[in-house]
């Protein structure tokens, strides 16, 4: 008699538990933000004439949009704030190149342990904003920052 395997317990994540990675070669640092936006992809079709009188729609290409990360502002000490320096001011040194990194970001469940992740190939920043600055309110002072990458694709073999 084969053993009843017990039901498994689905726990629904939440959102605000997740994790970024940035790694290069053998470099690697995280970073914490408050917010990720923008993970997204669409697959772009064609309507081409079928063998009949009828026009069918093909595949033809993979898109996705920029990812915009946003948190509190964080000191230029810190690696991710570093490197975000770099990649702004690298058009005022001719002889560096613009260093991108694989970015992964992880929904975490509630052990820290990965659930689902999604790796954009060859990242870098592309545009900062800093929040205003009020002296009548009291609120964080957060930067956002959109981040291009290559490529964008749910990954199953998370770490």
């Amino acid at each position: 008699m084969a053993k009843k395997q017990p039901p498994t317990v689905w726990i629904p994540p939440v959102e605000f538990y997740f994790r970024v990675d940035f790694q290069w070669r053998s470099e690697h640092f995280q970073a914490s933000f408050m917010e990720v936006q923008g993970l997204n992809m669409q697959l772009k079709t064609d309507e081409v004439q079928s063998d009949s009188t009828m026009r069918v729609k093909v595949p033809k290409g993979l898109t996705h949009g920029n990812i915009t990360l946003k948190r509190s502002l964080e000191p230029l000490s810190e690696p991710f704030s570093q490197w975000m320096n770099e990649c702004f001011g690298y058009l005022e040194n001719k002889d560096r190149q613009l260093k991108a990194y694989d970015m992964i970001i992880k929904l975490l469940n509630k052990d820290g342990k990965p659930l689902a992740g999604w790796l954009g190939r060859h990242a870098y920043p592309i545009q900062w904003d800093m929040s205003g600055m009020n002296a009548m309110e009291g609120k964080l002072v957060t930067e956002s920052i959109i981040m291009a990458c290559n490529s964008l694709k749910r990954i199953t073999n998370i770490r």
